[in-house]
């Protein structure tokens, strides 16, 4: 019955049209698609009500268009359009509807996040003006803890790039070991970042060009090092996204939901994302920073990367659990707000001062434990 009034209203709107003098691609195109979608609300909004929609719709724009003395072969192309963007018209609504929420939800989400961050800084806050009326022991342990809650927490914080950068900068001061310091202090922030929230392609991306970008510029500005620096962080951020990695892959079934790759196919190309970013960063940079992230960006390409290797096991890993599980993963990124930029820079020389140390201080255990075996051996 529907079919028959859909077919009606098409044959009767084209012969209006032929009389106004009105038939074209276009009007042929919007007549069928009015009467489909009206056809379509009328059903019960399964799938398989459209194909005879469909097929009916177009066969009546083309006995409608030859009873109007038109040939239909000059706007069968329209009606096609219009019976296809009729029957999708529903989906469509649908489709926007959810992406509007999607997007309150993210404006929501960038809101939580940023009270979040606050809610952090106040409770740290709280506990530093706590350790200030105790004993200078207590109060130095108080400060350290608070100092390594925060590096943990530097994405939260807004902080992950400034902090990197202030760090590599008292890394080059100091003159020693450069590369080596870049490239743990490097991996500890990507690592702690891409912890912070979901492992997906977007974060990945965004993290990468905070860590090889603050480090870049610490060199650049400072004109010291800039190849070891490069180097190191380039080392550095990929060790950190392995790590990161092979987190996502042993956790329990119960974070499997929440913390996982975007999609299962998605890691496997964790590698070329992060050349990709890698070069991005190396067209902003100088000319020797440049050269070296091209260079390291080159020789990754031609090797089977070790990215590509860890995220391929986790993907199959993953994709096992959730096969156990039967939960899916959601995409949700946001970034939230921090303080005002002055305190912030203050913040991040803070957390500089305090990656630095705790790279200083694990380059030392490595030191002493190679020179603890040699005097085994």
């Amino acid at each position: 019955m529907l079919e028959n009034q859909m077919k009606d209203r098409i044959v009767e709107e084209l012969k209006k049209a032929k009389e106004a003098g009105q038939i074209t691609t276009e009007r042929v195109h919007d007549i069928v698609r009015e009467a489909v979608s009206a056809a379509v609300a009328e059903t019960d909004g399964s799938y398989k009500e459209l194909r005879p929609v469909v097929k009916e719709a177009v066969a009546a724009a083309v006995e409608g268009l030859t009873e109007a003395g038109v040939d239909p072969e000059q706007t069968v192309e329209g009606a096609i359009a219009g019976a296809i963007a009729g029957a999708c018209n529903s989906g469509d609504q649908a489709v926007e509807a959810t992406r509007e929420e999607i997007r309150q939800l993210e404006i929501r989400l960038e809101n939580e996040k940023a009270r979040l961050a606050q809610s952090l800084r106040e409770g740290l806050e709280g506990v530093q003006e706590a350790g200030a009326a105790l004993s200078e022991d207590v109060r130095k342990r108080v400060e350290d803890t608070v100092a390594n809650v925060k590096l943990n927490s530097t994405e939260l914080l807004g902080l992950t790039r400034q902090t990197v950068k202030e760090a590599v900068k008292q890394a080059i001061e100091s003159g020693k070991d450069v590369k080596e310091t870049v490239t743990l202090i490097a991996g500890d922030a990507t690592e702690k970042a891409l912890k912070e929230g979901r492992f997906t392609a977007d974060r990945v991306k965004q993290i990468t060009e905070k860590v090889l970008s603050g480090a870049v510029e610490a060199a650049e500005e400072t004109g010291k090092e800039v190849k070891d620096v490069a180097a190191g962080a380039f080392e550095g951020a990929q060790k950190g996204i392995m790590s990161a990695i092979k987190s996502v892959e042993n956790r329990t079934e119960s974070f499997l939901g929440e913390d996982l790759f975007q999609t299962k196919e998605e890691p496997v190309f964790i590698d070329d994302l992060f050349i990709e970013i890698t070069r991005k960063v190396a067209m902003r940079s100088g000319e020797k920073a440049m050269k070296k992230l091209n260079d390291l960006a080159d020789q990754a390409g031609k090797t089977t990367s070790v990215l590509r290797e860890k995220a391929h096991s986790a993907a199959e890993t993953v994709a096992e659990r959730l096969k156990q599980t039967g939960k899916d993963t959601l995409k949700v990124t946001a970034e939230a707000a921090g303080k005002a930029a002055g305190a912030m820079a203050e913040e991040a020389k803070e957390l500089g001062k305090r990656s630095v140390s705790v790279a200083k201080a694990a380059i030392g255990s490595m030191w002493q434990g190679t020179r603890d075996a040699f005097k085994k051996d």
